[in-house]
């Protein structure tokens, strides 16, 4: 098998990699594939889709589901977990403050990942591979393991009428935060790991920490997009040289007219795809990888 590199870029837009001439994501072949068909565009849920390549919206992780789930997960005893849920069949009254009480004394995780429930993450494609014997690792992915990714989304919401410089200052900290993952990223490929995932929540936190962008807003965007390569291409320079396939994937564009997760994401290989290589939405990801890890060699 080629071993696989897949670097998970939240929010990269297809018609922005266009339109803004941002050739550094393209690589040798590129497309778009559709996210359209998932009721929420909610990043958990559409990484969750493409891991397993079910739309789980339908098999026990809908919206309401996966919020329910991960403040169950926040609690850090699964006593008190089960305290709280029963408080809250017993007095359905979401603002007692209870939850920022716990947090406070360091009994609930203020930003808990988001992850599936455990009857999905056994149809994903990573712990596929893992039970062929593939070594595999996954670094922050949405669904699958995050642990730091909440902050960001949680953050987004408290920042929405800040100051451009507080905004952008979420931004910064996610390219180092990147950086960071980006670091590990290059140890596994130089340790030889089979596949490798990673992934970054830019440009995403960009997106929407730029507020319906003005023309020099809009070159911000464009600059961080490039930060972001600059971040990446280290690791993609020593993939190269370490002979893996490189798959650039988005869960999402960003649709700057509307303001929101556009319905379209963007994909792009190193290497010539095979002819059996086909991707139309985000589901038809998970078969791909899995014949590219049996076929390629």
């Amino acid at each position: 098998m080629v071993k696989i590199l897949i670097i998970g870029l939240d929010g990269l837009d297809p018609d922005l990699v266009e339109r803004w001439r941002m050739c550094w994501f393209k690589q040798r072949f590129y497309g778009r594939h559709y996210v359209g068909l998932i009721k929420d565009l909610y990043t958990p849920i559409l990484w969750s889709c493409f891991l397993t390549g079910l739309n789980v919206e339908e098999h026990g992780y809908s919206l309401s589901e996966l919020k329910e789930k991960r403040a169950s997960d926040a609690f850090r005893s699964k006593l008190l977990c089960k305290l709280y849920l029963l408080r809250k069949r017993i007095i359905p009254i979401k603002k007692l403050g209870l939850r920022k009480l716990l947090i406070k004394f360091g009994l609930v995780d203020p930003y808990p990942g988001s992850i599936m429930p455990e009857h999905l993450l056994r149809k994903t494609f990573l712990e596929e591979l893992k039970a062929r014997g593939y070594s595999v690792v996954a670094i922050e992915v949405p669904g699958y393991n995050e642990s730091r990714n909440e902050y960001y989304r949680v953050k987004i919401d408290e920042l929405v009428t800040a100051s451009f410089r507080e905004r952008s200052k979420l931004v910064e900290e996610a390219l180092e935060d990147t950086s960071e993952r980006v670091d590990r990223a290059i140890e596994y490929v130089a340790s030889g790991y089979d596949v490798i995932f990673v992934y970054s929540p830019l440009p995403d936190v960009a997106f929407h920490m730029a507020v319906e962008p003005n023309l020099s807003i809009r070159a911000w965007l464009r600059s961080i997009h490039h930060s972001l390569y600059k971040v990446v291409k280290e690791l993609l320079d020593i993939a190269k040289e370490n002979k893996y396939a490189v798959l650039i994937v988005s869960d999402h564009g960003f649709d700057l007219k509307n303001y929101y997760h556009s319905n379209y994401g963007f994909w792009s290989l190193n290497i010539e795809p095979p002819s059996w290589w086909s991707i139309h939405s985000i589901l038809d990801f998970k078969d791909n990888i899995l014949k590219l890890t049996e076929v390629i060699g």
